[in-house]
């Protein structure tokens, strides 16, 4: 990878936007069933699409902030955009797809078999 000396990697940004992303997209479900975070079943999402966009540089060895708000919600899907800031000024902006894991594919959720 290619980085410049006192800023933070570009590939490190995106999983950033994309880790806090999902889990908008789950605190948004729970929130549209009028569920406490974590109750089960549990909601999980995974990424289908990942875009971000690197405005400016984004220095190392200070606080980073990341907000995300929903855009949209649509059945198993849910659009999350999200800002990265440093210094209160926004280095990068994302746009995660986000899509609900079925319940199967969830470790631990699935019933032992005899």
């Amino acid at each position: 990878h290619t980085s410049i000396p006192g800023y933070v990697y570009g590939g490190l940004i995106a999983s950033i936007i994309d880790c806090h992303a999902t889990g908008a997209a789950a605190a948004a479900a729970y929130r549209a069933e009028g569920r406490e975070m974590d109750s089960q079943p549990s909601f999980r999402y995974l990424t289908a699409s990942l875009k971000v966009d690197y405005l400016l540089p984004t220095p190392i060895n200070v606080p980073l902030e990341v907000r995300a708000t929903v855009k949209e919600i649509k059945g198993r899907k849910v659009v999350i955009q999200a800002a990265l800031s440093a210094h209160s000024q926004v280095t990068a902006r994302g746009e995660v797809i986000a899509v609900q894991v079925p319940e199967h594919l969830i470790p631990g959720l699935q019933e032992p078999h005899a």
